[in-house]
C-alpha cells in the first residue's frame, strides 16, 4: 500500500505567495491544492477593522498529499514562511488516493 498523508496549512492572505513558491520548489510533491476561506476565531486581536466586522478573516487553505517521511522537511522549508504568523497546520491519513 502507497501510505499517504495530507499536510493542511491554514495562511494569512499575505503569506500565499510565498507558501506557493516554496511548495512549488518543494521536490517530491506532484503538486497541491489552494482554496480561499473564511476562517472564524475567538482571538480577534490580530483581526484589522473590517475583518473585526465582518467576524471573520480571509485564509488560505493549501492541501499538500505526501509521503510521511516528507512531513518533516515539508514543514522545515515553510517555517521561515510561516512563523511569524503562527500559521495553524494538521496532518491527516489519506487512507486511498487514486485517479478516477
Amino acid at each position: 500500500m502507497d501510505e499517504r498523508q495530507m499536510l493542511v496549512v491554514m495562511a494569512p492572505a499575505g503569506l500565499r505567495d510565498e507558501i506557493v513558491d516554496t511548495l512549488i520548489a518543494f521536490d517530491g510533491i506532484s503538486g497541491f491544492n489552494m482554496t480561499t476561506i473564511a476562517g472564524y476565531s475567538r482571538e480577534h486581536s490580530q483581526y484589522d477593522l473590517r475583518e473585526q466586522v465582518e467576524g471573520y478573516r480571509q485564509l488560505f487553505k493549501f492541501e499538500i498529499v505526501h509521503r510521511p517521511d516528507q512531513r518533516e522537511p515539508l514543514l522545515a522549508s515553510l517555517r521561515p514562511v510561516c512563523e511569524s504568523a503562527k500559521v495553524r497546520y494538521w496532518v491527516l491519513p489519506v487512507p486511498e488516493q487514486g485517479h478516477i
